[in-house]
């Protein structure tokens, strides 16, 4: 049976090439996009790529041909239908195996297409998404989370938008609950209630990035009657001491989520987001950008970060570490030489910081890295009519977090 399937494949495959080869040639010229696809069977994520580099004006079905003749990626059996081509078969997952309405179903931001794959151009940063299913029968829910209510009374609420259609199809979307679902939150699992519903009990430690998954399958049929989250789909739930609005709330939380920092007092939600860095939350901020595995409990906790920066040179082994607060000007010598460590980031960068107000009081040995953190637009200074370093003012958790996201995007 698979070796039948193989060469019906093939076969329909070489049927489509030639217009998917034209559409990719054609689109080399105007340059590449960034999409991303994620595959989802019955029981599990079978394929997710957040950033796949395609030609401009690639279709659906061109990008699923380039994962098929990928090695180690999902068999794809791309058919031409009388709507277009579609997806038949992957791996040993075929239409029909679940009901004569099953079968692999896309999406494409959140939308089904009521056209084939081979008709579908793609745009940059546009997400795909194939799943197994029955979208004519049972149906499927597309959840959103809404996770407002959880530090204050535990709730996450899971509804979905829905589309029904009348006699002279007419569409009318309503909001529903998605109710009866799994959702793993962290470590534990819960159902949804009839309002779509989980509550987490233990209200401590919640802030920061999380981790949430949610599926529902059909009793009768067995498929999905819930599309699953990313793998790595997660909610930052703000600190209770990093409000919404606040103008560091968005380097914050990509710090949270990429594991540069973490809470300072997870049990009340705190993130302490003023308080001055001393050199042991600084180099151990340093270690997880190199992607060092520092969070393993240690006497004293910063030793095994404290090794490895001592064992390339970002700080001497005597250095006095307890208390001592670190400064503008030695964090950015700090962050420089770790970035020259991990690689693959432009170094040569440089900015004329000779015209700053307060050039003088730079100290000749870091002069180097704050001219490269300008020109990288790690720093504008702290005077918005004059370029200003204020090399010696200590930094704090937001300060730092900010001149990280500044850097990253």
């Amino acid at each position: 049976m698979k070796k039948l399937k193989m060469i019906i494949a093939l076969t329909l495959s070489v049927i489509l090439f030639a217009g998917m080869a034209a559409v990719s040639a054609s689109a080399e010229d105007s340059g590449t996009i960034t999409v991303s696809l994620r595959i989802e069977a019955i029981e599990e994520c079978i394929y997710y790529d957040n950033a796949i580099k395609i030609a401009a004006g690639s279709t659906v079905a061109d990008l699923m041909k380039i994962i098929n003749d990928m090695e180690g990626t999902p068999y794809i059996a791309i058919i031409n239908g009388e709507f277009g081509a579609y997806v038949g078969f992957i791996d040993d997952l075929m239409e029909f195996e679940y009901g004569e309405m099953s079968g692999w179903n896309y999406r494409v931001n959140d939308i089904a297409p009521s056209f084939g794959i081979s008709l579908y151009t793609l745009k940059e940063g546009d997400c795909v998404v194939y799943y197994y299913g029955d979208p004519f029968g049972v149906g499927i829910q597309c959840p959103e989370a809404d996770w407002s209510g959880i530090l204050t009374d535990g709730i996450i609420r899971f509804s979905s938008l829905d589309t029904t259609y009348d006699e002279n199809w007419e569409p009318t979307v309503t909001e529903n609950p998605v109710a009866g679902a799994t959702v793993t939150f962290r470590w534990d699992t819960y159902v949804t209630n009839d309002r779509g519903e989980i509550r987490v009990e233990d209200k401590t430690g919640l802030s920061g990035c999380r981790t949430l998954q949610i599926q529902r399958h059909d009793e009768e049929s067995g498929v999905p009657t819930v599309l699953r989250f990313a793998p790595d789909y997660m909610i930052y739930i703000p600190f209770v001491d990093t409000p919404q609005g606040a103008w560091y709330e968005d380097a914050v939380r990509f710090c949270v989520r990429e594991g540069y920092f973490i809470g300072t007092n997870l049990a009340a939600n705190l993130f302490n987001p003023t308080r001055s860095m001393t050199i042991p939350e600084l180099f151990t901020v340093l270690a997880r950008i190199a992607g060092e595995d520092v969070d393993v409990p240690t006497t004293p906790w910063y030793a095994t970060a404290f090794e490895w920066t001592v064992k390339n040179g970002i700080i001497a082994d005597d250095e006095t570490i307890i208390g001592v607060n670190v400064t503008r000007e030695r964090f950015i010598h700090m962050f420089y030489q770790t970035i020259g460590l991990v690689g693959g980031h432009d170094m040569e960068l440089r900015a004329d910081i000779t015209i700053a107000k307060d050039y003088s009081d730079i100290a000749p040995e870091y002069r180097d890295a704050i001219s490269w953190a300008v020109a990288s637009g790690i720093i504008d200074g702290t005077d918005p009519t004059q370029l200003t370093i204020s090399p010696n003012k200590e930094v704090n958790r937001v300060t730092v977090c900010k001149m990280l996201y500044n850097y990253y995007n």
